[in-house]
């Protein structure tokens, strides 16, 4: 009699490993996504002031976007994956997620860059200045994971809400790391730089946001 019991028991367990593993991998695909959609955006920002970046920028570029995303992403959907969305993990989740996904984003886009024989944007940028915006950033997807948990478990938290909480932590945290890129750069910042900066920073945790309400939706529309 007690076998029956044994595979009861561990029935959960191997529903919620695989609801987790779900879940992770659909905000994965979700995040690789938005690294594309984030530099089409930007592409045409710069198209807009005429600039037509080179092949080797662009490959760059989205090499750094694709990894920041998807560990970012993937962090937070983690955290919204355990312990029922709880608030406080997917905040700590945000908090470790972020500058980790920040130094190797930059990693693989400057070394991208050099076997392309290009300079990745922003290289001059000091030792001293990488390290306070990989902490600012550690705060500010910290901030989003809280915030998101919160508005996860509320009834009206649906998909504009989720956008919502992305967009007021963009303009919040954004409008300051674009304020201190700027007033630190060894050079002054082109306007469509500084465009293209700003929309970087504000859009994007609206799209991180939204990777993680779609695979948190997904997962629950597959077991209902």
């Amino acid at each position: 009699m007690q076998e029956p019991q044994e595979a009861t028991d561990t029935t959960p367990t191997r529903s919620a490993d695989n609801g987790l593993g779900a879940t992770l991998l659909r905000a994965a695909w979700l995040a690789i996504l938005l690294g594309f959609a984030m530099e089409a955006l930007l592409l045409l920002f710069a198209a807009g002031f005429g600039i037509v970046p080179g092949l080797g920028s662009t490959v760059s570029d989205l090499a750094g976007k694709v990894t920041w995303s998807t560990l970012v992403c993937a962090g937070l959907a983690l955290g919204t994956a355990a312990s029922k969305a709880r608030a406080p993990l997917m905040g700590l989740l945000g908090l470790l997620a972020a500058p980790l996904a920040f130094h190797a984003s930059r990693a693989l886009q400057q070394g991208v860059a050099k076997t392309l024989e290009e300079v990745a944007a922003g290289a001059s940028i000091g030792n001293q200045t990488l390290i306070f915006l990989a902490l600012f950033k550690a705060v500010e997807y910290g901030c989003l994971g809280v915030i998101i948990g919160w508005v996860g478990r509320r009834s009206w938290g649906g998909m504009l809400a989720h956008a919502a909480a992305g967009l007021t932590v963009g303009i919040f945290f954004g409008s300051a790391i674009v304020s201190f890129t700027y007033w630190t750069a060894p050079e002054p910042l082109a306007t469509p730089d500084l465009v293209s900066r700003s929309a970087n920073e504000i859009l994007f945790p609206v799209g991180c946001s939204l990777v993680l309400f779609a695979a948190t939706a997904v997962g629950k529309r597959a077991e209902s």
